[in-house]
């Protein structure tokens, strides 16, 4: 991973912003990595298609991969951890919509 700063832009594309969310489209090919991103609030995201997400903190280090299925809604509560990468480990392209809570 790299050494410069990390990102704010959790998605591959923001599709909507107002005062109280952000919401992103993330997009990545089998083997395909976001770039390393920072979450400042608590967020959910909602995966589209089924595949295999592995987390990939700032210094490298892959996490185990796990299998989500298309529907499956995830809500994180943004802690000192919330600096990570996420790689697409899986043979299909990954698609989830990503919701950042502003308020």
């Amino acid at each position: 991973m790299s050494s410069s700063q990390p990102s704010s832009e959790v998605g591959t594309k923001l599709l909507f912003e107002n005062d109280a969310v952000r919401v992103w489209d993330l997009r990545l090919a089998p083997g395909e990595s976001t770039p390393v991103h920072r979450h400042e609030t608590d967020y959910f995201y909602v995966v589209i298609g089924d595949g295999k997400l592995a987390r990939v903190d700032e210094d490298g280090t892959q996490h185990e991969a796990k299998f989500m299925q298309d529907g499956e809604v995830h809500f994180r509560q943004v802690d000192d951890n919330a600096v990570h990468a996420a790689r697409n480990v899986g043979e299909t392209p990954w698609r989830n919509i990503v919701v950042e809570l502003k308020t």
